[in-house]
């Protein structure tokens, strides 16, 4: 599955990073064919993630065709081991990704859209918003995270379907997951995003902080303030142990 010469990464925190830039990764993305593969997005709470569960997890990430750094925190601190990571968030990714698909020449063969995990309605508002991109919904049932039962069954529903990019919103770990089990179900062919809450944002059903926060790398503040119980274990207990990975991957003289 992998391309390592095609698709440059550098290895960062037992992880690997694509070293493309936004319009290449989404280039790459709609001409891709066969076989089938899928793209991961990590931030700091995903590879705090991976290292809790390295046997689970990093596999999953490490296996990815493209893993396009989602963290202005991960890219800094990549800069402090004189590594540039160019940042590739799956909220710009997504609607980038769209746009390109919307002004795409009618001469040329559509591609089809199967996004998983917002409501069904969700499907007629990128209707209006990208009329010329064929896209399908599938909403997703909580709980995959813990419930194998449940992704199997996600993964299997994405089988039977046709599309040529599959837009997995379900969060960590289980788009993850579920990328990964497509290819062991015997898909052949498409590209999988594993891309979290980026459609809500697109569609409205969440806002962005505004640009001067993100330039800051304050986002996650903004998202903590807006959802504090869903989102204050993530950014106040987890992701910060991504400092402690950080210090324990340098030499002694580096630290």
């Amino acid at each position: 599955m992998l391309d390592t010469v095609t698709t440059p990464h550098a290895d960062f925190l037992g992880m690997r990073f694509c070293l493309l830039p936004q319009a290449e990764v989404i280039g790459r993305v709609i001409e891709a064919g066969a076989p089938y593969r899928y793209v991961v997005t990590p931030n700091a709470y995903h590879v705090v993630a991976a290292h809790d569960e390295p046997a689970r997890l990093l596999p999953l990430y490490r296996g990815a065709w493209l893993s396009l750094c989602d963290s202005r925190i991960v890219r800094a601190l990549a800069w402090f081991e004189g590594r540039a990571l160019p940042l590739v968030t799956g909220s710009d990714l997504v609607p980038a990704l769209f746009g390109a698909l919307n002004a795409r020449n009618p001469s040329q063969q559509p591609k089809r859209v199967l996004v998983v995990g917002p409501p069904a309605d969700i499907a007629a508002k990128l209707r209006v918003a990208y009329p010329n991109a064929i896209c399908e919904v599938i909403p997703a049932p909580s709980g995959l995270a813990r419930d194998a039962e449940l992704r199997l069954a996600v993964a299997r529903s994405c089988l039977e379907r046709q599309w040529d990019i599959l837009l997995l919103c379900v969060g960590c770990p289980a788009q993850e997951l579920i990328a990964q089990q497509l290819a062991e179900l015997g898909r052949s062919s498409g590209v999988a995003l594993c891309v979290g809450a980026s459609i809500d944002f697109i569609t409205g059903a969440q806002i962005r902080a505004p640009r001067w926060l993100q330039k800051f790398s304050l986002e996650w503040a903004y998202r903590l303030a807006h959802e504090p119980r869903r989102l204050w274990r993530r950014y106040l207990v987890e992701s910060p142990k991504i400092l402690r990975i950080f210090i324990a991957s340098r030499s002694p003289r580096g630290r």
